[in-house]
């Protein structure tokens, strides 16, 4: 089993070193040179996307993350004709919740109704989303496609003071979150085990809004100076791409990928996950 990574970056550098750790040989490939100097990284090679298609043609399996460059995924636009002829047996999929779109604060899980596409990023992942289905049905490849939630770990947020001037927040308005260590976990569980196609939620147990996720880091921080604002109060002026951001309201379920691999998160909510982030930064 060969591992490569088609974009390399917060995510992918820890999902990498968890696959590695299983003793998989792990590619990541990307142009941003501060991750070339990673040259102690056992079992993976961090290289520039000059060498994408010699690193698609030693590889058994694929993990795409690179976002969708306006209506389509470039990795699938670029090199499907590759893949193809290659020894490639399995493709994951990283998309995100976006896809759901607004289903007014309540629970959807991977057979909700898509509703996403009043958003052109969420739009776009739709497209990309359909567009390896069908391509991966053509060619008997197994996809999974993996929607994450919001993600935080070490270094994200990136917290210091300016987080804490005038912090939008909405009344009852759901985000759902993931600590990208049990992102990589998870993934790692999908990989070894993918040899179906399915689509997989990525979050935590607690759905939260942003006021809660952010009174969290205050009391951990002991923060004195901070400045809440009431999205309704401040919407007249909000740019449409960021209203829209705040318009998606619900609450994401991952009890399929919990039950499917007996899973027990390392932090089942913002509550633990930024106690440890804090602690260890």
């Amino acid at each position: 089993m060969i591992v490569t990574s088609l974009g390399y970056g917060y995510t992918s550098s820890f999902l990498l070193k968890e696959i590695a750790s299983h003793g998989v040989k792990c590619i990541g490939i990307t142009n941003n040179t501060k991750y070339y100097k990673q040259s102690n990284l056992e079992n993976i090679s961090i290289l520039p996307r000059s060498n994408t298609i010699k690193s698609i043609n030693k590889s058994t399996h694929l993990v795409v993350t690179a976002p969708p460059y306006k209506n389509r995924c470039p990795i699938l636009s670029n090199y499907k004709k590759v893949i193809k002829d290659s020894n490639i047996r399995s493709i994951l999929y990283v998309s995100s919740t976006g896809v759901y779109g607004d289903h007014k604060g309540k629970w959807v899980h991977e057979n909700s109704v898509i509703k996403g596409k009043n958003n052109l990023v969420n739009k776009n992942r739709i497209k990309a989303e359909n567009s390896w289905t069908s391509f991966c049905k053509k060619n008997s490849l197994v996809l999974n496609i993996v929607r994450l939630g919001g993600i935080y770990g070490l270094g994200r947020p990136n917290i210091n003071k300016d987080i804490f001037k005038d912090i939008i927040v909405k009344k009852d308005h759901f985000f759902s979150r993931i600590h990208v260590l049990d992102i990589s976990r998870l993934i790692v569980n999908i990989l070894f085990d993918s040899n179906k196609n399915s689509c997989w939620n990525l979050v935590d147990e607690l759905p939260t809004t942003r006021k809660n996720f952010i009174e969290r880091i205050i009391k951990l921080k002991k923060v004195k100076v901070y400045n809440f604002r009431n999205y309704e109060e401040l919407k007249k002026n909000i740019s449409d791409p960021k209203k829209k951001f705040w318009q998606a309201n619900k609450k994401v379920s991952s009890q399929k990928v919990k039950k499917k691999f007996c899973y027990t998160f390392l932090f089942p909510s913002y509550m633990e996950g930024l106690k440890y982030i804090i602690k260890n930064s």
